[in-house]
């Protein structure tokens, strides 16, 4: 069966061989321990290639030139509470 090192895997989805090892770790990643030349070399197994993405964060679109002038009449708003001004 065909695997990729670690190194091989790490640089095929751009992530630190670190982060590679922590997945293997955790069992995200299908691995397999093959001799070679004497020394235990781990192969990633081609089943699970990719991880898992979790996307994190809005799922709505914001309207930054609204929120900007929100914000900056909420900002005037204070400047002129503290300056005494009405």
């Amino acid at each position: 069966m065909k695997g990729l090192t670690i190194k091989q895997y790490a640089v095929q989805n751009k992530i630190p061989i670190f982060n590679v090892v922590k997945m293997i770790k955790s069992d995200q990643l299908e691995f397999e321990t093959r001799k070679i030349e004497g020394k235990d070399e781990i192969f990633i197994l081609s089943a699970k290639l990719t991880p898992e993405v979790k996307k994190e964060g809005y799922s709505r679109e914001i309207d930054y030139k609204k929120a900007y002038f929100e914000l900056n009449a909420k900002y005037d708003a204070l400047l002129r509470k503290v300056n005494g001004e009405v």
